[in-house]
Order: structure tokens, then sequence, then C-alpha cells
């Protein structure tokens, strides 16, 4: 198969895996509601957690990282696919949560799935992230914790992978879906910054 023509696959399959919002899923069936209607308006697991309870916010997390994990692997171990095309599966997954097909291009800012694609390509960086991040967010940030802290995992994992022995491919892969992953948080911003704003007059 030509290399445009696996990638565009690869891509699109990624895109279609991504694009299965489980937070959505899950509040339609525990509380008949849309999760985009509820809190920040995020379809994603802290929102989730918040708003429908603890458990389905832990397991639409969960999912969110599988459905990338779980087609990284098939396209691993059954399809032999090297890191590029696996790249391209990685990226699609993360548009597709934030674009999703199935719910109106409205999705989410896609750190759990991206997550997950970390998970496959740079599993012990994630962990230092995952370390690292509540550590500093807790102790120094203390405001947005639900932003700052997947925000400081995904830039930690994606720093630390820079200075650490991986093939120059899987270092591009890292740093663009964490840059993707920056941009699907640009709507999160200013309601962020106004929450700082607050805090200080108070």
């Amino acid at each position: 198969m030509k290399p445009l023509l696996l990638y565009f696959i690869t891509f699109i399959t990624g895109y279609l895996c991504g694009s299965v919002m489980n937070a959505q899923i899950i509040t339609r069936l525990v509380k008949g509601s849309d999760i985009r209607e509820m809190g920040n308006n995020n379809p994603g697991a802290a929102n989730t957690y918040k708003n429908v309870g603890p458990f389905w916010g832990i397991l639409a997390g969960v999912l969110d990282a599988l459905k990338a994990l779980v087609p990284l692997l098939i396209g691993h171990i059954v399809f032999d696919l090297q890191p590029i095309a696996l790249g391209f599966l990685g990226f699609g997954a993360v548009i597709g949560h934030g674009h999703p097909l199935y719910f109106g291009f409205r999705g989410g800012r896609a750190a759990g799935t991206l997550m997950g694609v970390f998970l496959y390509f740079i599993p012990f960086e994630l962990l230092a992230g995952f370390i690292l991040s509540p550590m500093i967010v807790y102790t120094l940030i203390k405001t947005d914790r639900s932003y700052w802290t997947p925000f400081g995992i995904i830039t930690i994992s994606a720093l630390t992978a820079l200075f650490t022995n991986h093939p120059v491919e899987i270092k591009i892969i890292v740093i663009a879906v964490a840059v993707l992953g920056l941009f699907l948080n640009r709507f999160y911003l200013p309601e962020m910054a106004g929450n700082l704003k607050s805090k200080t007059r108070d």
C-alpha cells in the first residue's frame, strides 16, 4: 500500500474512533442530559466527574484514553504499522474528540484521548507527568485544577520525551499531538483567565 494512502486510512480510522464521545454517552444514559450543557460545557472526564458523579467521570476518562490506545495497539500488533502511520492514527483520534463526527463536531479538549496516545508512545514520561503535575498544581497554582492538572501532565510528558532516548519520529509525533491538545484548549483560556481575575479581586 502506498504510504500516503496508508496515512490517510490510519488518520480516518483514528478520527472515527476519537469521535465516540464517552462523556456524552454516559451522561445521556445516566442523567438523560447533554454534558455539553452542564458545568463548563466540556464533554470530558472532569466535567462528567463534577456534574454526573466521580465514578462516571473516571470511567469517561479511562474510555477516552482507551479509544486512542486500543486502536494504536491493534495497529501495531495486528497490522504491524510503523510509527508514522500510528502517529496519524493517534492524531486522528485527538481531532475526533475535539470535533466528533457523530456529535455535530462539538467536542472537548481531548486530554484523556491525548493521554491514551502518550501511554502508547511514551508511557514512562506520561508517568512522570502524572506524578509531577498534581504536585505543582496543588502546591503552586491552586486554581482551575481540572484544567491545569491535565495541561501539566501533557506538557511535562512531551517535554520530557524530547530529552529521552526516543527515535526522532516519536518525538515529532508527541510534540505534534501536544500542540494539537493546546489548540483544542484555546476556547477554555478566556474562561480560565476570568476565574483568575475574579480570585485576584477577591
